[in-house]
């Protein structure tokens, strides 16, 4: 069995697992996106994501995602939520996985980050290694990070975010290939929820060329427990 195989089935099997325990926040979300990349030309990609409260101040996020030019990508996001007066400080675990041809990368890292209600921001660290035809090279620095503002705050039913980051679920690039996320939820009622996001990244180094390099949109269906 390819082991893009066993990794799926093994978080198919955890997902499956914590949406049993007896835990606080259950969600799992349907997730269909569709865009245009230089290199790629169109696209679509459709994902299937679970985010599980399984103890006090401990959730993980998770899922897989199956784009149509033969990419497959698996993450599990552990993390730890410390409350405090003015915020709440978190620190997040990383492990991603994707597989496309004869090609895979897999990474893992680290982080912290801290939320307040109008913004949240995460930076970490991440070792990847890709492998190709047997051939394996390893990159032992990469930071992940992430800066979003919520326009909403007070808002009951409706979400919406500017986010700046490397790493969206499913997507972890290096440090210099950042993408800016505006991304909204509406709340139809206490379990179902309706989202849409809005993906760009431009060519060049820190998105400092004005040459276009990616556009995506994401839609999701999210049903809470």
């Amino acid at each position: 069995m390819r082991i893009g195989t066993k990794i799926v089935l093994t978080l198919a099997t955890l997902l499956c697992s914590l949406g049993t325990v007896g835990a606080q926040q259950r969600e799992v979300a349907l997730g269909v996106r569709g865009g245009y990349n230089v290199a790629l030309g169109a696209y679509s990609a459709v994902s299937l994501e679970g985010n599980f409260g399984v103890a006090d101040n401990v959730d993980v996020l998770g899922g897989v995602q199956w784009a149509t030019y033969g990419r497959t990508a698996v993450e599990l996001r552990p993390s730890y939520t410390h409350p405090t007066d003015w915020g709440a400080l978190h620190l997040r675990t990383l492990m991603h996985y994707t597989s496309q041809d004869s090609s895979h990368t897999f990474a893992a890292g680290v982080g912290a980050g801290l939320s307040s209600r109008v913004m949240f921001c995460t930076l970490g660290y991440y070792y990847s290694t890709f492998g190709l035809g047997g051939e394996y090279i390893d990159e032992p620095v990469n930071f992940f990070y992430e800066l979003g503002f919520n326009f909403l705050p007070d808002a009951e039913m409706f979400d919406l975010q500017l986010v700046f980051t490397n790493h969206e679920l499913f997507e972890l690039e290096r440090q210099y290939q950042p993408t800016w996320i505006v991304r909204g939820e509406w709340a139809v009622n206490e379990s179902l929820g309706v989202s849409l996001a809005v993906n760009y990244k431009s060519a060049g180094m820190f998105n400092m060329s004005s040459d276009f390099y990616q556009l995506n949109f994401k839609a999701g269906l999210c049903y809470r427990w």
